[in-house]
């Protein structure tokens, strides 16, 4: 990044404070780097899901997925996050929400101390602890180090915030120990073998595990009452979209590509807390045209105080080709 992006007057504009982002980030990763900042070991494994960028590049369903193959193999797993988007007084966030409706033995912690926060959960029984968008939380020591890209612009248009969608620059990959490609089903084997090639270039690391996987549609879940479907029961139905998201027309390609017929959107900023009045609105939409009100797993954690007929597309991680081994994850 050393010269100004040609193109959007924006974003040349911006040019200047994402260099300064990006560089107050490195300055920061330094001091950690050399030993300048101290890092809290907690006594069990931490496992960190993280990412490079801004926005959703599936980081819960990878967590959950870790979750379950980790009480699978006989461990107690426990979840620490910082909370963000936590309505004042809950205990967890949307996120959170969702991971314990779907997962209900798991511990979970959100506190924006997470050193704190993860001697409280392995207090509470957890002999592995998984660290919730942790890749930028230094104070922590991680075992593992796992980045979440999406496989089709893995590093958005290259620059730092505010000007594009990196954390930080770049050669933050170095810190990776594994690398999901996430989102990689619409990319050719040849294209994911040259992202793959790159990203190790990046990291600096030839041996660096790339997996690519997708998060795919593994169900629907009708609430209130929670009977959950299967997928075939989208097909040919009509539907009126409600989500507060990052990725809203990921939402909607997937509804699409079920069969399913979107006769309307109602889209929110990420973390949105829907009022009675917009719920009452999207499910007016829907029995207006006769087709179901259907939102996702996460956004279904903020309606459970509205009294509403809704369906829930529930998203699962998986990988193509053969999933890595458990041994890669510290299990």
């Amino acid at each position: 990044m050393t010269a100004p992006p040609p193109g959007n007057p924006l974003r040349q504009a911006l040019w200047p404070l994402a260099l300064l982002y990006g560089g107050v980030a490195a300055v920061r990763n330094w001091t950690f780097d050399a030993g300048l900042r101290a890092v809290h070991r907690l006594p069990v494994p931490v496992v960190s899901i993280g990412n490079l960028t801004v926005g959703g590049t599936g980081k819960t369903p990878t967590v959950a997925w870790l979750c379950e193959r980790a009480r699978a193999a006989g461990r107690r797993p426990g979840v620490l996050a910082r909370g963000y988007g936590r309505a004042p007084g809950a205990e967890l966030n949307d996120e959170g929400t969702m991971l314990q409706r779907r997962l209900p033995w798991l511990l979970q912690r959100q506190d924006p101390d997470r050193r704190a926060a993860g001697e409280r959960l392995c207090a509470d029984g957890a002999d592995i602890v998984v660290l919730d968008d942790g890749f930028q939380h230094r104070r922590l020591h991680r075992d593992l180090d796992v980045v979440c890209l999406d496989a089709r612009y893995p590093f958005g248009n290259g620059l730092c915030l505010p000007a594009g969608e990196l954390r930080e620059f770049r050669s933050g990959l170095r810190r990776a120990d594994v690398v999901l490609l996430t989102r990689a089903g619409a990319l050719a084997e040849d294209q994911l073998a040259a992202r793959a090639a790159r990203l190790r270039q990046l990291a600096q690391e030839p041996m660096l595990p790339v997996h690519a996987c997708e998060h795919g549609p593994a169900d629907v879940v009708a609430q209130p009452g929670g009977a959950v479907l299967p997928l075939d029961e989208l097909r040919g139905r009509r539907a009126v979209l409600l989500s507060a998201i990052a990725r809203p027309e990921s939402f909607r390609a997937t509804a699409a590509a079920l069969g399913v017929e979107v006769t309307a959107e109602h889209r929110f900023r990420d973390h949105h807390r829907f009022t009675a009045a917009e719920v009452a609105a999207a499910a007016a939409a829907a029995r207006a045209a006769d087709a179901w009100l259907l939102t996702t797993e996460k956004d279904d954690a903020r309606l459970t105080a509205h009294d509403v007929e809704r369906h829930v597309l529930r998203i699962e991680l998986r990988f193509l080709g053969e999933p890595p081994p458990l041994s890669e994850w510290l299990l």
